[in-house]
C-alpha cells in the first residue's frame, strides 16, 4: 500500500502537496520563480530556499540541517538554469511524527523520505521545470542484521542503524544518509535495498517490471505523475 497523498491543498501557493507516511505527514507549498533578494541572487541559475516548520515549537539547528540536504536534492532535480536570478521557496509544515521516543539522529534520518517526496510533489504540482523525477527510502537494520525496508515506528526505535536514500530516474544516488552503528557491507546491502525501492515507484515499462519478479508494488509515484499531467492537459480536449 502506498503513502496517502493529497494534491493541491493549498490555494495560495503556486504548488503545494500533502505526503503522508506511516510515520510523518508533510504539507509542502512551493513559490517561483519569485523575485529575489540581491545578496541571494544566482547570475547563471534560481536560488532555492528550503524552510521546514517542526509540528510543535519553533525551528533549530535540526531544521536547519534538514533544509541544506533538501534543497541540495532539489537541485539535482529542478532545472535550475532556466530561471537564473530568481527564487524558489518551498516550505514544509511537518504535521504528525512518530509517538514513540526516537534517538535524535534516528528521527531526523527517518524525516529525509517524507521531506523528499512532499517538496518533490509539491514542486511537480507547480509545473516547475524537471530534469528528472526523483524517489527516496528508509531502511533500517535490525539489532539481528535483518533490513527493514520502510519500517514501522516500533521497529526504528529498536533498530542498529537507519538510512536514507533517494535516486533519481536513471539511477543515480542523490541521497546517502545514515544514522546508527554499520559496516560497509551492510552499507552496500541497504542501498541496493533502497535502490531498488526507489525503483519500483517509477517503474518504465512492463518488461521492467517482470524482470524484477511478479510480486512488485504498484509505481504509485508514477501513476500520481501521470494523474497530474492528464488533469494539467485536460483543458486541451475541452477546446
Amino acid at each position: 500500500m502506498g503513502p496517502e497523498i493529497i494534491h493541491h491543498p493549498l490555494v495560495r501557493a503556486d504548488g503545494s502537496a500533502t505526503y503522508s507516511s506511516s510515520l510523518f505527514s508533510v504539507t509542502a507549498a512551493v513559490n517561483g520563480p519569485i523575485e529575489v533578494q540581491r545578496r541571494d541572487e544566482l547570475p547563471e541559475e534560481a536560488a532555492i530556499e528550503v524552510n521546514i516548520r517542526p509540528s510543535s515549537g519553533v525551528g533549530g539547528p535540526r531544521e536547519r540541517w534538514l533544509e541544506s540536504v533538501v534543497s541540495g536534492v532539489l537541485r539535482s532535480v529542478l532545472l535550475v538554469h532556466m530561471n537564473p536570478r530568481t527564487l524558489i521557496q518551498i516550505t514544509l509544515q511537518v504535521t504528525k511524527e512518530p509517538s514513540l521516543k526516537l534517538r535524535r539522529s534516528v528521527k531526523d534520518i527517518a524525516a529525509l523520505p517524507s521531506l523528499l517526496h512532499a517538496s518533490f510533489l509539491a514542486v511537480a504540482d507547480g509545473g516547475l521545470p524537471l530534469a528528472t523525477t526523483m524517489s527516496a527510502s528508509l531502511v533500517a537494520v535490525a539489532e539481528t542484521g535483518e533490513t527493514v525496508l520502510e519500517p514501522s515506528e516500533k521497529e526504528l526505535a529498536k533498530s542498529r542503524s537507519a538510512h536514507a536514500f533517494s535516486f533519481n530516474t536513471h539511477g543515480d544516488l542523490l541521497l546517502d544518509e545514515s544514522a546508527g552503528e554499520f559496516d560497509s557491507q551492510m552499507w552496500e546491502s541497504v542501498c541496493q535495498l533502497a535502490a531498488k525501492a526507489c525503483a519500483d515507484t517509477v517503474q518504465r515499462g512492463e518488461d521492467e517490471a517482470m524482470g524484477n519478479g511478479a510480486a512488485e508494488k504498484l509505481p504509485w509515484l508514477r501513476l500520481e505523475l501521470e494523474d497530474r499531467a492528464r488533469e494539467g492537459s485536460a483543458w486541451r480536449e475541452t477546446t
